[in-house]
């Protein structure tokens, strides 16, 4: 991760967030505790606090301790001692997966927040879903056209047919239907491709169905196309997408997975309810239905996210992205108002020095031409 590591020595040296207490709501990995370290060595006090107990790797919880973090083993929503303890911790930065804004929303005299960032869209979802307004303003690193062009489009795209191709599953010839269209929807269809797959789409936006179109895929109509399709995939945070009258729907052999955030996506309660046989084995679960067997891939602990984190050096942008946000917050001048509270876009000054950083570190001798960067 050389952009982090660069980043890590420049902090250190400038000090960009001396005094400043950030509080990390991160599935706790050893990419995650590579911002940690960044941020400890820009000044920072830091408490994390794991973002799903799926996604706790105790081994990275140690690394960031043993840094200097303070680590909550246990999300938000299920710890009544966490929750005393990061309200106590008074941050002045958090890093939400959208826990954090809604426990602001929801206690009244907590300490002010400058503001965040926000790691994934469904984050600030949460606080709109539960009837508040964001209590400070976020900074979408999940929406950053840096992300998306790159680590979305190459890491998660190659991660989604990676968790497939971990399953035992073979991909060539076979027809993929790939269920949303949006930026994650886009890079799976596009590696699916790459593995010689006939690709369809399903979508319900007819601006992202017309990009499909012309992107090269066939479009078509979920009912219609479940009968016939080999793997199914879906990429929408939609609750069951994935019915059981749908499910039924499908042919014997077929496999399925989701990697949108909600975990109801693929009705997996109601599939494991009227299945009639069940057998378990590493990223994959097999079920009988309707004497029919289907595959319903699966990530760590039975995570729904089936395709499991980006590759580091994918993950080296966003977290990257993380950072600077925090420091351009923490660089306002106290006399200064900040930015609404509301979600925001990450600065262009901050996707410009991550990109800078990032073809820096994969040897890329580029230099602007000065008139145009100065316009």
């Amino acid at each position: 991760m050389p952009v982090l590591r660069s980043l890590e020595q420049d902090f250190g040296k400038r000090q960009p967030l001396a005094g400043s207490k950030v509080a990390a709501a991160l599935n706790v990995t050893g990419e995650a505790a590579q911002l940690v370290r960044v941020l400890l060595a820009g000044g920072a006090r830091v408490l994390v606090v794991s973002s799903k107990s799926t996604t706790f790797d105790p081994e990275a919880g140690r690394e960031m301790a043993a840094l200097g973090a303070r680590v909550l083993d246990a999300p938000l929503q299920e710890s009544g001692s966490g929750v005393r303890e990061v309200l106590g911790f008074a941050p002045d930065l958090v890093v939400d997966n959208g826990e954090l804004a809604l426990l602001w929303s929801r206690t009244d005299g907590a300490t002010p927040v400058l503001g965040g960032t926000a790691h994934s869209r469904n984050a600030v979802q949460k606080v709109a879903e539960a009837g508040g307004a964001l209590p400070f303003p976020l900074f979408s690193v999940a929406a950053s056209s840096l992300k998306s062009a790159v680590e979305t489009a190459h890491g998660t795209g190659q991660a989604a047919l990676l968790g497939v191709l971990d399953a035992g599953v073979q991909l060539a010839g076979k027809s993929v239907l790939v269920v949303g269209y949006g930026t994650t929807g886009r890079a799976v269809a596009d590696y699916a491709r790459g593995c010689h797959c006939r690709v369809e789409i399903a979508e319900v936006s007819p601006v992202a169905a017309v990009r499909a179109v012309y992107e090269g895929h066939r479009l078509v109509e979920l009912d219609r196309a479940l009968p016939a399709a080999d793997v199914v995939i879906t990429v929408t945070d939609a609750r069951r997408v994935l019915s059981l009258e749908r499910l039924r729907a499908l042919k014997d052999g077929a496999v399925l997975g989701g990697i949108g955030h909600s975990a109801e996506e693929i009705d997996r309660a109601a599939l494991a309810t009227a299945a009639t046989g069940r057998t378990a084995a590493p990223g994959r679960v097999d079920y009988v239905l309707d004497g029919k067997r289907l595959t319903l891939l699966e990530g760590p602990g039975g995570n729904h996210v089936y395709a499991g984190i980006n590759p580091p050096e994918m993950m080296d942008i966003s977290l990257a992205l993380h950072a600077l946000c925090l420091t351009h917050l923490a660089a306002r001048p106290a006399s200064h108002d900040g930015p609404p509270p509301r979600l925001l876009p990450v600065p262009a000054e901050v996707e410009a020095e991550v990109a800078r950083r990032k073809l820096a570190a994969l040897g890329h001798d580029w230099r602007p031409d000065p008139d145009r960067e100065a316009s």
